[in-house]
């Protein structure tokens, strides 16, 4: 949570490693939107998960939320601002019919699943979607805006087993399961090269999840 937070009021250091970050806009604002895309997730981890019902609530919410702070990033990149506002209520109303037993639970962890999947395998799909691609997306940009997909894929492995019956200490290890073999995909990939990231910091990025994960499940 204090990393994510810090990306989204520092982006600039989470890119600072990157060639083209000094004058790349479509990546400083979404390393921003990662962040508080992260925080989001965080937060839903962090939740007390006995009552599904709530828990998807809030996930309703915290969706909102981060639309509604991805808004001033529409301003830089010349994006419209009504997709975003009239997604952000529709989550507020999905929230609020979630929590009176009107909205199915599954609706959360379904949509996160898909749009998560959209965000994460085409990326460049996503900004021209929300009209966000005037200005270009760097490649860069389309790597960020791939951890923004995961982190909401994420969010959806998280309610989607908690949903199943998994236990939530093993539905936290199939979180970081999945996000210790995302890293490991970037780690071996360019994209390292791409955002700049050393050795050091991109085997921190397996390791630590892959812990984490194995200490659930055990």
């Amino acid at each position: 949570l204090a990393d994510a937070i810090g990306t989204y009021a520092y982006p600039r250091k989470a890119i600072e490693n990157s060639a083209s970050a000094s004058n790349d806009v479509p990546a400083l604002v979404t390393a921003r939107s990662e962040g508080q895309w992260r925080a989001g997730l965080a937060i839903m981890l962090l939740a007390d998960g006995s009552d599904s019902r709530a828990l998807v609530a809030l996930s309703h919410y915290i969706c909102a939320v981060n639309l509604l702070g991805d808004v001033p990033a529409n301003d830089a990149l010349g994006a419209p601002q009504a997709p975003i506002v009239a997604l952000a209520a529709a989550f507020c109303v999905l929230g609020y019919g979630t929590s009176r037993g009107v909205v199915p639970r599954w609706v959360s962890p379904a949509s996160c699943l898909l749009n998560g999947l959209q965000f994460y395998l085409t990326p460049k799909v996503a900004w021209a979607m929300y009209g966000a691609d005037g200005k270009g997306a760097s490649a860069l940009a389309l790597a960020l805006t791939r951890r923004v997909g995961l982190g909401i894929l994420l969010r959806g492995i998280y309610l989607g087993t908690i949903l199943a019956g998994v236990s939530r200490k093993d539905a936290l290890g199939a979180v970081f399961a999945a996000a210790a073999l995302d890293a490991l995909r970037r780690a071996l990939s360019a994209e390292a090269a791409l955002v700049g990231a050393p050795p050091r910091r991109a085997a921190l990025l397996v390791g630590l999840p892959a812990l984490i994960a194995a200490a659930s499940f055990y």
